[in-house]
């Protein structure tokens, strides 16, 4: 997959002749072999790896963030849709990373991001957290009937740690380099629901609106009920999925989506040891790489959008 934000030996365009400014090379706007070899000798004087691919490692070093060759002041461009909300330092570990994968999570709590970020903040199990957190609806509403004040969370994404940095978001895995490579994302939903004499309920009680139960075909994890992740939630996870690869070069039919179209999707969404292993890049679930855990789950919407990335 083509990144327009990173780059490499034979691209061309604006953002080439940027970087070739920056370089103080001749600015002709293609990407050859002289330009490669100046980003390689640049990553080595700047203690990077040498790879001649300019991502946002090399563009930080260079005191440049190629989103903002399309931004501008007007609010309407570039991702101010994206609300900063980050957690202090010490919550997160401060070193710069590639990024290889993008994980997805929901937080099996309620619609809050910003409550969600709080807890992460003041709880006692250290550097632990999503760089990404998008609000959701509360369960006991009626998702065809909302109010402006009740849908105040409904897709709103909050960022909570910088890209370039990460934090401990998966428990434990067979690779740890899944933690310090990856841009996690968190959903506000509560998770698997229980059904008792029809009414529906969340894991720590809540009762939850028969418009935001998804009702799955078959069970996945052992759950045929789960809280429904919104229009709204997996709109706006589509623009932050597309964002994320631009920005980071990860392929986004790589992953669960290569998976969905090779199997059943409750199998596509099931523990695989390969991607606990780290060998399956692209984005993956947290249930994909835990046995115990079922975020996200397979709803029809979900897969819907994540196949048609």
């Amino acid at each position: 997959m083509q990144s327009k934000y990173v780059l490499k030996i034979g691209q061309n365009g604006d953002l080439v002749r940027i970087l070739q400014e920056l370089l103080c090379i001749r600015a002709d706007g293609e990407f050859g072999n002289k330009t490669h070899t100046s980003v390689i000798q640049f990553q080595k004087d700047n203690s990077l790896i040498p790879d001649g691919i300019v991502g946002p490692m090399t563009w930080k070093r260079l005191d440049y963030n190629p989103l903002e060759l399309e931004a501008d002041s007007d609010h309407t461009t570039s991702a101010t849709w994206i609300q900063q909300y980050r957690l202090p330092d010490g919550e997160y570990v401060k070193q710069e990373t590639n990024k290889e994968w993008i994980f997805l999570h929901h937080t099996a709590g309620r619609s809050n991001p910003k409550k969600t970020i709080d807890h992460w903040a003041s709880d006692q199990r250290g550097r632990v957290g999503t760089h990404y957190v998008i609000g959701g609806v509360q369960s006991t509403l009626d998702l065809n009937n909302l109010s402006e004040e009740d849908s105040k969370h409904n897709g709103k994404i909050l960022q909570a740690i910088g890209d370039e940095y990460w934090a401990y978001h998966l428990g434990p895995v067979k690779s740890s380099k899944m933690h310090r490579g990856s841009i996690s994302i968190e959903i506000c939903s509560a998770g698997y629901l229980t059904q008792t004499d029809n009414k529906f309920y969340t894991w720590y009680g809540a009762e939850v609106h028969a418009s935001q139960v998804c009702r799955l075909e078959t069970s996945y994890k052992d759950h045929k009920y789960y809280h429904k992740y919104s229009h709204a939630q997996i709109k706006s996870l589509k623009a932050l999925l597309l964002l994320l690869a631009d920005k980071h070069a990860i392929d986004l039919k790589s992953g669960i989506s290569d998976l969905i179209r090779k199997s059943t999707s409750n199998e596509a969404f099931n523990y695989n040891e390969t991607a606990n292993l780290g060998k399956i890049k692209g984005i993956l679930t947290h249930g994909q790489v835990r046995t115990g855990k079922s975020d996200v789950f397979p709803q029809k919407e979900l897969i819907d959008m994540l196949v048609g990335l």
